[in-house]
């Protein structure tokens, strides 16, 4: 036991010992530029829009179904709408379903009339959709949440 203690007693003496002398060699400073910190990183922040779906179906809702949420711009009448985020919901559980969708606010820029839509679809085939304009941001000033009522597409 007495070993013991007398050898950690000279293992932490020489560990403390060899914290006094330096690792590091000195460089002259004085001649050496000195290193610029790097140029900010363009960093935007996203933004969220929150909501919930809601629908009534004459059937239940298929397991491999899922809910299309987009944003799109759209401000421009002649062109098709941009979309600028989309999120997939899957699987759809029981009405109503919440959804988060995320931006850049960047994107709105450009534009000043945006719309979510929403599609439940089961692989290509639409089972429903929203039949009203959701206006968001732009000239709405809606920044959620919203509420979105899907029709049954016969």
């Amino acid at each position: 036991m007495l070993s013991r203690l007398s050898l950690l007693a000279v293992a932490a003496m020489a560990l403390s010992a060899c914290s006094m002398f330096s690792h590091h060699a000195k460089t002259d400073t004085s001649s050496a530029s000195v290193a610029q910190p790097a140029a900010p990183v363009n960093q935007t922040l996203m933004k969220s829009i929150v909501g919930d779906i809601r629908y009534d179906l004459p059937q239940p809702v298929p397991a491999d179904a899922y809910l299309l949420v987009t944003l799109a711009d759209v401000s421009k009448q002649d062109v098709a709408a941009r979309t600028l985020s989309e999120t997939r919901i899957q699987p759809v559980g029981a009405s109503p379903v919440d959804f988060l969708l995320t931006y850049d606010p960047a994107d709105l820029r450009d534009g000043v009339d945006f719309a979510i839509g929403v599609r439940l679809q089961q692989g290509d085939k639409l089972l429903a959709i929203n039949d009203t304009r959701v206006s968001v941001l732009g000239r709405s000033g809606e920044h959620g949440p919203v509420s979105i009522t899907l029709k049954a597409v016969p």
